[in-house]
C-alpha cells in the first residue's frame, strides 16, 4: 500500500519531474523558435500585399482637377510668406494666416492654450492656432476632415518648411470653388508644433474647463469658436520647397498606433499617379523598382518600424489623431537636393495628391474599418497583418510560464528531489502562505520605488531640490531617477529573503513579467517585444539553485545592465558610436550621457503632457520587475552561512 499511496507516483508529480528536468531547453529553442518565425517574415511567401479593402476611396484616383494656377499661386505665397517671416524670426504670423483664409472665403478662427510646463517652477507658455472651415454645401455639417500644416519659425531648429503653409492655402482656395463636397474641411495651422495639434484636439473633443480642472492640468487647451462636423480622417502636410526629391509617408501615432492600412495603400496609389516617389522612411536610397526587395532588407524594415513604435512617440502632427480612432498621417515632401529651379511645376503634382485624397476621403460613407489598424510593414506594397506576427511575442511569453508552472509546484511542495526531502525535514510542517509574505512585501517595497519614479508630487519636490544646487531641469530629473534607482540596486541587501520567499519571489517576477508582456503586447506589439526579447533570456537563466561560477557572473552583469536607467544609456550610446563614427570614445559617452537625460526628460513630459505610456510602463512595472530580479541574482549570491542565519532567524521569529 505504501507504494500506492507514494505521492512521487502520481500524474502531477511525474509531469513535473519531466517538466523541470528539460522545461530550460524548452524555453531556449521556444525563444529561438521565435525569433526564427519573425525573421521567416520577411520573406515573400510569409507576407502579403497591400490592396485596397474599401471601394467609396476609389473616386480619388480618376483624373484630378487642379490646375497649374494653383501651383503658382503656392509659389506667391511662399514669397509673401518668406517676407513676412522677416518680422517674425520666433513667432508664427497670425495675422498674415488668418487674412489669407478670410481672403480665401474661410470660416476663419484664432484658437488659443496655454502649456505650464511641468518643471522650473511651472513656468507658462501661449500658443495660438489658426484654423479655417470650409462648410459642406451638400450635407448639414455632420461630418468633417482635417487638413493641417504646422509652421514652424525661422529659428527653429527643425527642418525649414516654409511651403507648407502656402501649398495648405492653395489646395483650400481651389476646394472653396468646388461644390461636391460632402463634409466639411478643417484647414488648421498649428504652432508649437505636436503641442498645438494636441491641444487643437483636445478643444475639439472636450468642453471648456473650469477653473479648479485649469489649475490641475499642465496644458490649458483653451476654447474652440467653432467646431465643423464629426471627423472622420486627417491628413497633415509637410512641404520643404515645392521641388520635391520624394515624399516621406508618417504613419506612427501616439503609443504605438497606427492609421487604418487603406490609408496608406491609398496615398501610396495616388503618389504613384503622380509620378510621385513615396514610401514609409523613404530616403534617397530607396528609389522604386532600384531598392533591393531582400529578405534581410525586409527584416531591417520591419526592426525600423517596431524601434519607432515601441517609443510611443508620434514622428509628425497626425499621431494625436489616432485616439480618437480619426485615421490620419503625414506627408513629408523632402526638398531635391539639385537645383533644377522647378518649383512652379514641381508644386503641382503634390496639390494633384492632396486633391484626390480629399475626395477619396469625402466619398466616405463609414469610418474606416474594412482594413487592417495592426500591421507591420515590409516594404510600401507589402505587410505583415496581426496574426502573422503575434505568434512571435507568444513564443516568446510561453516560457515564462512555464518556467513560473514549475516553479509554483517546487514552492507549494508538489515536487521535490531525494536532497530537498532529506535537508528540508525540520521544515516540512511549515506554512507555504507564510513564506509568501516576504515575498509580497519585497514585491510592494519595489512597486513603491516605481511608484515614486512616476509620481508627480515627489518628482518635483526632489527636481526643486535639486535645481537649487545649480543643475538644470535634464540634470535634477536624471540624479533623482539614480536616487531611486540606486534604492532598487540596494534593497535586496537591506530586506533580506529567506530562501523559500526567493522561489515565491521569483515565481512572481515571471508571472508578472509575463502577464506584462500579454497586456503591453494588446496595446503596443513592438513595445512588449522588444522587452522580451531582452528579458526572457534572464528569466529563464535565473534559478534559485544556480550555483556560483561564470554563469552566475554573467547573469549578474546582464541583470545589472537590463536595468531601466543603464539600460537606456546603453541604448543611447550604441546609437551615438553609429550616428557619429568620427567622435573619440570618450566624447561620445560625454554625449550619450547628455542625450540620456534629455530623452528621460521628454519621455516624463511626453507622459504628463501628451498622456505617452512609456514612462509609466518603465518606471511602475518593468523597473519593480527588474528589481524583484535582482534581489533573486543577489540572494543567490549571499554566502551559504548567510543563507541559513536568515532562514533561521526567520523560523525563531
Amino acid at each position: 500500500m505504501g507504494l500506492l499511496s507514494d505521492p512521487s507516483l502520481t500524474p502531477r508529480n511525474k509531469f513535473g519531474k519531466v517538466l523541470s528536468k528539460h522545461h530550460s531547453k524548452v524555453g531556449w529553442l521556444l525563444y529561438v523558435a521565435s525569433i526564427v518565425w519573425f525573421g521567416c517574415l520577411g520573406h515573400k511567401d510569409f507576407n502579403h500585399g497591400t490592396y485596397l479593402s474599401e471601394n467609396a476611396l476609389s473616386p480619388g484616383l480618376v483624373y484630378p482637377e487642379i490646375k497649374q494656377e494653383s501651383s503658382r499661386w503656392a509659389q506667391q505665397l511662399i514669397e509673401e510668406l518668406g517676407k513676412e517671416r522677416e518680422n517674425h524670426k520666433a513667432t508664427t504670423p497670425h495675422a498674415w494666416i488668418a487674412a489669407k483664409m478670410r481672403q480665401i472665403g474661410l470660416e476663419t478662427y484664432v484658437h488659443n492654450y496655454t502649456l505650464r510646463y511641468p518643471f522650473d517652477g511651472g513656468k507658462e507658455f501661449q500658443g495660438k492656432n489658426v484654423y479655417g472651415i470650409l462648410r459642406a454645401p451638400r450635407t448639414s455639417s455632420t461630418e468633417g476632415i482635417v487638413f493641417s500644416a504646422p509652421y514652424r519659425s525661422p529659428q527653429s531648429p527643425h527642418v525649414d518648411i516654409v511651403a507648407s503653409v502656402p501649398v495648405l492655402l492653395a489646395f483650400a482656395d481651389f476646394a472653396r470653388k468646388k461644390n461636391y463636397w460632402a463634409k466639411d474641411i478643417i484647414f488648421l495651422v498649428t504652432e508649437q508644433e505636436q503641442l498645438g495639434m494636441h491641444a487643437f484636439i483636445e478643444a475639439y473633443f472636450n468642453t471648456e474647463m473650469d477653473e479648479a480642472t485649469r489649475q490641475k492640468s499642465f496644458l490649458d487647451y483653451g476654447y474652440l469658436p467653432a467646431r465643423a462636423g464629426s471627423l472622420q480622417a486627417a491628413l497633415n502636410i509637410e512641404v520643404q520647397d515645392l521641388d520635391i526629391d520624394y515624399v516621406d509617408v508618417k504613419i506612427e501615432g501616439l503609443n504605438g498606433q497606427l492609421p487604418n492600412l487603406d490609408m496608406f495603400n491609398l496615398v501610396q496609389r495616388i503618389t504613384s499617379r503622380e509620378g510621385i516617389i513615396s514610401g514609409y522612411k523613404q530616403t534617397p536610397q530607396k528609389k522604386r523598382r532600384q531598392y533591393q526587395n531582400s529578405v534581410e532588407n525586409n527584416v531591417k524594415n520591419m526592426l525600423s518600424m517596431i524601434f519607432s513604435l515601441s517609443t510611443g512617440v508620434p514622428n509628425g502632427n497626425h499621431g494625436f489623431f489616432h485616439r480618437h480612432r480619426i485615421e490620419s498621417l503625414t506627408l513629408e515632401a523632402v526638398k531635391r537636393q539639385t537645383n533644377n529651379n522647378n518649383r512652379y511645376n514641381g508644386g503641382l503634382p503634390l496639390l494633384k495628391t492632396i486633391e484626390g485624397i480629399s475626395r477619396s476621403l469625402n466619398n466616405l460613407l463609414e469610418r474606416f474599418h474594412q482594413s487592417y489598424f495592426f500591421y507591420i510593414l515590409v516594404q510600401n506594397d507589402r505587410f505583415v497583418s496581426i496574426g502573422d506576427y503575434m505568434p512571435c511575442l507568444g513564443l516568446l511569453i510561453a516560457p515564462l510560464f512555464i518556467k513560473s508552472f514549475l516553479l509554483w509546484l517546487i514552492a507549494s511542495g508538489d515536487l521535490k528531489d531525494d536532497e530537498a526531502v532529506e535537508n528540508d525535514n525540520d521544515d516540512a510542517n511549515e506554512s507555504s502562505e507564510l513564506d509568501m509574505v516576504p515575498a509580497v512585501m519585497y514585491i510592494l517595497y519595489a512597486c513603491l520605488i516605481g511608484f515614486l519614479c512616476q509620481h508627480m508630487l515627489p518628482l518635483e519636490f526632489l527636481v526643486n531640490f535639486i535645481s537649487n544646487y545649480g543643475f538644470n531641469t535634464a540634470q535634477s530629473v536624471t540624479v533623482s531617477m539614480l536616487l531611486w534607482t540606486c534604492l532598487a540596486f540596494i534593497l535586496p541587501f537591506v530586506y533580506k529573503l529567506p530562501e523559500k520567499a526567493i522561489n515565491w519571489l521569483h515565481l512572481g517576477c515571471l508571472v508578472g513579467l509575463g502577464t506584462t508582456l500579454v497586456v503591453v503586447g494588446l496595446l503596443n506589439f513592438s513595445l512588449a517585444f522588444l522587452v522580451a526579447l531582452f528579458s526572457v533570456p534572464l528569466a529563464l537563466g535565473i534559478s534559485p539553485e544556480l550555483k556560483k561560477g561564470f554563469r552566475k557572473s554573467l547573469l549578474t552583469v546582464y541583470t545589472i545592465l537590463l536595468n531601466p536607467l543603464i539600460f537606456i544609456y546603453g541604448l543611447v550610446f550604441v546609437l551615438t558610436v553609429f550616428q557619429f563614427p568620427e567622435l573619440a570614445i570618450k566624447e561620445t559617452a560625454l554625449r550619450a550621457i547628455t542625450a540620456t537625460m534629455d530623452a528621460i526628460t521628454f519621455s516624463l513630459t511626453d507622459n504628463w503632457i501628451y498622456n505617452n505610456w512609456l514612462s509609466s510602463i518603465v518606471t511602475t512595472v518593468l523597473l519593480p520587475l527588474w528589481c524583484c530580479l535582482w534581489a533573486v541574482v543577489v540572494r543567490n549570491a549571499m554566502p551559504a552561512n548567510t543563507t541559513k542565519d536568515i532562514d533561521n532567524s526567520k523560523k525563531v521569529q
